[in-house]
């Protein structure tokens, strides 16, 4: 059940997290042919690993909530 609980935090605080960044990218006005691009915007400031990072927490939390769903020891 800890497995679950802390596999869940950590599925949260990846996407909170990743959102937050997509949300801060977007607060400047730089456009790409004239439409808004947060992925342009977030290489500009040079954040891609940081969304990597966050992605990967999300992922390993995952696999962890699974792990504690299909452990049969309590």
């Amino acid at each position: 059940m800890k497995k679950v609980i802390l596999g869940s935090a950590m599925i949260l605080a990846g996407i909170i997290s990743i959102a937050q960044v997509l949300a801060g990218s977007m607060a400047n006005e730089w456009t790409v042919n004239g439409e808004f691009s947060s992925l342009w915007n977030i290489s500009q400031y040079g954040l891609m690993p940081t969304i990597y990072i966050f992605a990967g927490i999300a992922i390993i939390g995952f696999v962890l909530a699974a792990w504690g769903l299909i452990d049969k020891k309590d």
